[in-house]
């Protein structure tokens, strides 16, 4: 197992302070550099009083749309604009599905990674110090400033907080926070409930050790680089049975969309005989949608049939290509016309069943689910009574 490097950013012509927890311990490092090996996980703690803490609740999305909606969600929370503001969220806990998101400054992300950069650790974690702490009330001196945390929240202040504003942001209701310090016991006329002496890095790694995982900040375009050198020798079995699997997966792809040309061309014949059994003596159209786009939809909408339908539905599409049209079914009794539908995510046909009520159909979204990466889901079109 990876030996895990626990870092406070330091500032310039400052000393590195280290916790490396490594088989269940956690020691401390202190010197010029950090000492990380090739294969360790380095995480660098950076201030809470610049780092926002929220939850969210959010469905699963992909990376950069759940970035979106957790900013748009936490829009009343900011005091800028949401394009002004990097947003990073971690995974979900507990099973309501919340999960934390951190709002930060992009040009002070920016700077802290310049700064790991002139550490020699790019390919480190940014993690605010804030995030680790335990759902239970505590107040933690951390140098210029003090950690707070609450069952519900997280934050941080400096330390120049003046008294009757730290005992004003302690819990309501006469519940004692454990305090982790022995200034801010001090101020507060306590004794420190922990041991005073406990450099704060191997505080906060022991905290971060027991976290079921750790948000990075570094997300979006302040992702890190994946490249790192390997031994290409030691890669090779691995490399070979990688190899392998491409191949498998380029034949079961050309075996899918050979199902999918087969599917497409049986629905083109369904409807070219449904359109000869409609118009009997009339030619077939060599393009049927295009010659139903060209004469519109003719009457009343209660006279849209299959035909009319599919096109109106092939309309609304959006020309990228990504949502498709897995197999259409039609009932001429009652006029309903209902498509089995894939979309690269949920809540893709939203905007699909906005342009067809705009032709004076009613239209039904039907449950959705997860298959093969994309969401399957059945949409229902029918005439305006």
């Amino acid at each position: 197992m990876a030996r895990r490097l626990y870092v406070i950013l330091p500032q310039p012509g400052e000393p590195v302070t280290c916790g490396i927890a490594e088989g269940g311990d956690i020691r401390l490092v202190s010197g010029e550099h950090v000492p990380a090996q090739p294969r360790d996980e380095i995480y660098v703690f950076v201030p809470g009083t610049e780092v926002g803490c929220h939850t969210v609740r959010l469905p699963s999305q992909p990376a950069e749309q759940l970035r979106r909606s957790a900013a748009y969600a936490l829009e009343d929370e900011m005091a800028v604009a949401v394009e002004d503001v990097h947003v990073a969220v971690g995974q979900t806990s507990g099973s309501a599905g919340d999960r934390p998101a951190f709002l930060v400054d992009p040009e002070l992300l920016e700077g802290w990674i310049d700064r790991l950069r002139s550490l020699n650790l790019d390919h480190a974690h940014l993690v605010a110090d804030i995030s680790v702490l335990p759902a239970t009330d505590m107040l933690v001196e951390a140098g210029p400033h003090i950690l707070f945390a609450s069952p519900n929240a997280r934050f941080a202040a400096d330390t120049s907080l003046p008294d009757d504003a730290l005992q004003a942001l302690l819990p309501a209701g006469g519940a004692l926070p454990r305090l982790f310090g022995a200034s801010i016991a001090r101020r507060l006329g306590r004794s420190a409930d922990a041991e005073p002496d406990m450099p704060l890095i191997l505080r906060l790694a022991q905290w971060a050790e027991l976290q079921g995982s750790l948000t990075d900040l570094r997300q979006g375009r302040f992702a890190q680089n994946s490249g790192t050198s390997f031994d290409l020798q030691a890669w090779r079995p691995l490399l070979a049975g990688a190899a392998g699997t491409i191949v498998l997966f380029l034949a079961a792809t050309a075996l899918e969309a050979s199902a999918l040309s087969a599917l497409r061309d049986s629905l083109d014949a369904q409807a070219r005989s449904i359109y000869a059994g409609a118009n009997p003596g009339a030619g077939v159209p060599e393009d049927l949608s295009a010659s139903l786009r060209e004469q519109g939809p003719s009457g009343s909408a209660q006279q849209l049939g299959f035909l009319e339908l599919s096109a109106l539905l092939y309309e609304a599409l959006p020309d990228d290509g990504m949502i498709t049209i897995q197999g259409l079914r039609f009932d001429a009794e009652t006029g309903r016309l209902v498509a089995s539908m894939s979309y690269p995510d949920y809540g893709g046909d939203i905007d699909i069943k906005a342009r067809l009520q705009a032709r004076m159909l009613n239209v039904t979204l039907g449950d959705s689910r997860k298959q093969d990466n994309r969401v399957v889901g059945d949409i229902t079109l029918e005439p305006e009574s």
